[in-house]
């Protein structure tokens, strides 16, 4: 799990605070052998750091709320 502190909007609190950023590794949906094979292939076509992003999900949890937020859409 890896996290870092970002000021960002927050509609709960209806202003900018302080959240705490984690990126969560989602948990394999198919067997092992599968998901290994998959990453094999995934991975000669776009690399191996950008084919391993796809495994986590971006979630931020407001420091002063507690309000939990998916933020997988950014770029």
């Amino acid at each position: 799990m890896i996290s870092q502190k970002e000021i960002q909007y927050c509609s709960a609190c209806d202003t900018q605070t302080t959240h705490t950023v984690v990126l969560v590794r989602e948990e394999p949906k198919e067997s092992k052998l599968k998901d290994f094979v998959y990453g094999m292939i995934k991975s000669s076509f776009i690399g191996g750091f950008y084919s391993a992003m796809d495994d986590f999900s971006r979630h931020s949890v407001c420091e002063q709320c507690g309000k939990k937020t998916l933020n997988d859409n950014l770029t």
